[in-house]
């Protein structure tokens, strides 16, 4: 048989009650013993994967154009903050029911005090609370982009601190000259730096914070190291100081011994588990023509890079580039988002299994 989570939170009625009830049966089943199928994880996969997630579109447009979601957080009990990397002002709220239905349309929340043109193509973001602050970290992917008249074009700087208010309204200051102190810092990006992503340009997809080392936690998709992807961690003396690169302290990078069968695969989302000294790693293509799959990994943080990959697989035309965890109706869940205009819902108690062992965590 063949299980995909999308049949987790789609809403049902009249005739196809039955058909529901019998599908999430054989998902229960399907968590209870960590079995099923799905597509091959990858090109060079002979097992395919205890499981396919799928997303739920969100079922709206941002005018013509699909909400490319690109990053979350949790703001409280089923409300979350999204990014979507073609919308440089503003970001998204997505509430949800108890049962995980998308509740209502998403809820533009303007970046007050953003210049126009601060930034370009927001990318991930990381929620931090810290001395009774609340903050929301949000980096753009700091790539090149080539003009009309062959000329390179710098994005800005593309680092926010977002405050959340107490009315829920978003204040947001650029750091200045980051991009710029981000190559100084680290000398293997200094090629990719002046380069376009899919010739291996510099390419940031994956943003999170590290309380053990004090430090945000970029994961490169471009460029990789040796086949395998980076992550930049970058100290910050004072998360409250005065924003700007004064208060960062670059460390050495780590380089994730991800599974080499996949294909090259640089970072599309990064994530920390609150509860525990683990990070969750979305890698997928690094560049366009790349045929490398969607993996979903877990790091433990430590300098050497050791990951376990989940026994997943994400469904063809899903491109999963957030993830966080959060709790919906008092349930803790993981909630993923996707490029493409959707999303999903894994609950604590359906256990992802890891590849090749029989226990399981999500």
């Amino acid at each position: 048989m063949r299980i995909c989570s999308k049949f987790f939170n789609r809403p049902v009625s009249g005739q196809a009650f039955c058909s529901f009830i019998t599908r999430a049966l054989l998902v229960t089943l399907c968590f209870a013993w960590a079995m099923g199928c799905s597509k091959s994880t990858g090109p060079s996969s002979t097992a395919p994967a205890a499981l396919t997630i799928d997303s739920i579109p969100f079922g709206e447009m941002k005018g013509k154009d699909e909400y490319n979601a690109s990053g979350i957080v949790p703001l409280a009990d089923a409300r979350f903050l999204i990014c979507d990397n073609n919308t440089n002002d503003s970001l998204f709220e997505l509430d949800l029911t108890p049962d995980g239905q998308k509740k209502g349309p998403l809820i533009r929340r303007p970046l007050q005090g953003l210049a126009p043109g601060a930034v370009d193509d927001l990318e991930d973001m990381t929620l931090v609370e810290e001395n009774g602050r609340r903050y929301v970290f949000v980096t753009s992917s700091l790539y090149f982009k080539k003009a009309k008249k062959e000329v390179l074009d710098v994005p800005p700087s593309g680092i926010l601190r977002v405050t959340v208010n107490p009315d829920d309204t978003l204040s947001a200051e650029n750091m200045p000259g980051f991009r710029e102190w981000l190559i100084g810092a680290y000398p293997q990006l200094a090629t990719a730096a002046q380069t376009k992503p899919d010739d291996g340009g510099l390419n940031i997809e994956g943003f999170t914070w590290d309380k053990r080392r004090h430090a945000f936690l970029f994961g490169v998709r471009t460029p990789t190291s040796d086949g395998k992807p980076l992550i930049l961690p970058v100290k910050v003396k004072d998360l409250g100081g005065p924003w700007t690169t004064a208060i960062l302290e670059a460390q050495a990078p780590v380089q994730l011994s991800i599974d080499a069968t996949l294909g090259e695969q640089g970072i599309r989302g990064l994530s920390n588990e609150p509860d525990r000294d683990a990070f969750l790693v979305i890698t997928g293509k690094s560049i366009s023509d790349s045929k490398a799959p969607f993996a979903l990994y877990e790091w433990g943080g430590d300098s050497g890079g050791a990951v376990r990959r989940f026994d997943i697989a994400f469904a063809k035309k899903m491109k999963p580039e957030g993830i966080t965890r959060g709790t919906i109706g008092g349930r803790k869940a993981l909630v993923i988002v996707d490029d493409g205009g959707g999303y999903q819902v894994v609950w604590r108690d359906q256990q992802l299994p890891f590849a090749g062992v029989p226990e399981s965590r999500s």
